[in-house]
């Protein structure tokens, strides 16, 4: 359904949405209309702003009423806060426990979201495997990761995924590198597919068993 033919477009569109949404002048609630005035977004192809609109609204950045995009009337820039960062400075965390708590909750979350996942999701998780397949691109891993804790329609498990994978980053540069150097960009992509193949399929004890293998590899990383 969704045919991603220039990625760089769409992720710049979603990112000057962002910017728009973070500096207040795009309020929540407001109507996404007269696309074009926005500054950053006239260089860019219409199709491309309508399918990064498409994944934002998967994202729960924009809802859909009587067939128009508005911004979320929940959305608030509070909600980017990273409450998990602020713990574990305070209680002087080790990244091995990130990694222990990313493990509990993303293998769960895979579990979860073989049972319940929509047609459209799947769509847009395949959208962001086929990105993976022939570049290191650390956005499509956080987006993978994303969009699956979104599919459990738990939204703590959705945040709590979120703080963990902005808190990976911050002590983790350029970790989709670091995993692609470790085991090679094939080897990376089909662990990825296995997850998805088993989530699309409806197989939860499959995405649970994909997401831990995938967890395995990677915990290396957190030493």
């Amino acid at each position: 359904m969704y045919e991603f033919k220039n990625h760089f477009e769409i992720k710049k569109a979603i990112e000057i949405f962002e910017d728009q949404i973070l500096s207040e002048h795009l309020q929540p609630g407001a109507k996404l209309e007269n696309l074009q005035e926005i500054p950053g977004l006239t260089t860019l192809n219409s199709k491309s702003i309508e399918k990064a609109i498409k994944i934002m609204e998967v994202l729960e950045l924009v809802e859909i009423e009587d067939g128009e995009p508005y911004i979320s009337k929940n959305f608030s820039p509070l909600s980017m806060m990273n409450p998990a960062s602020l713990a574990f400075m305070l209680y002087g965390g080790s990244s091995h426990q990130v990694y222990e708590a990313r493990l509990v909750t993303e293998c769960y979350a895979a579990y979860l979201a073989a049972g319940r996942r929509t047609e459209d999701e799947v769509e847009i998780l395949k959208t962001i495997i086929d990105r993976m397949a022939s570049n290191r691109d650390s956005n499509a891993d956080k987006d993978f990761h994303f969009i699956i804790s979104k599919m459990t329609k738990n939204k703590l498990m959705y945040y709590q995924t979120m703080s963990m994978i902005n808190l990976t980053n911050s002590f983790i540069s350029d970790s989709m590198n670091q995993f692609i150097e470790a085991y090679s960009l094939e080897v990376v992509h089909k662990i990825h597919c296995d997850i998805y193949e088993a989530i699309k399929n409806q197989r939860p004890q499959e995405a649970y068993n994909a997401m831990k293998k995938h967890f395995d590899l990677l915990e290396k990383f957190y030493q």
